[in-house]
């Protein structure tokens, strides 16, 4: 899970660096790669062979040439992590990946806070509280208009000292 989620991060600032390449460079380019989505642009950046022309454009396309072969690199390598995580967690977890909206990755992140040993937390609220899912309590201990911008902000008007 450490290495999917390093991995995902940095796909997610290669596009995002490819996509500020983009913006940034000439308007045919701009034209060009408009509206596509992450995988749309991962498979069109990877593809792409410049032509030498202006200095700036040829420097730009191999730039994102190499940008989109590094995001479909980490695509891969998502796929084969998951495809080792995935039997892992069906073996251990198969009821817990069954109920709704618990995927693979979210059942191993659960069975790793649990770890072999899930009677250390005490309390479903625990539990909760582990996983980020716990209720938050109204006003957490403070008086209702504290949080308010109004009630943060006001200040008492003094009266006219004179006409």
């Amino acid at each position: 899970m450490v290495a999917k989620r390093s991995a995902r991060a940095e796909r997610t600032q290669t596009i995002n660096q490819a996509r500020a390449l983009i913006l940034t460079g000439p308007d045919d380019l701009r034209a060009r790669f408009a509206g596509h989505t992450a995988a749309g642009l991962v498979a069109a950046l990877a593809s792409r062979r410049p032509r030498p022309g202006s200095t700036v454009g040829y420097a730009t396309g191999i730039a994102l040439g190499e940008l989109g072969r590094r995001a479909g690199f980490l695509d891969g390598q998502i796929g084969r992590l998951d495809e080792l995580i995935i039997p892992l967690v069906t073996g251990r977890a198969p009821g817990l990946l069954a109920l709704y909206g618990v995927g693979p990755d979210t059942t191993a992140l659960l069975l790793i806070a649990a770890g072999d040993h899930p009677e250390r937390l005490r309390s479903e609220a625990a539990w909760a509280h582990l996983c980020a899912v716990a209720p938050i309590p109204p006003h957490q201990g403070r008086s209702p208009a504290a949080g308010s911008t109004p009630a943060a902000t006001a200040r008492p008007t003094m009266p006219c000292g004179g006409s």
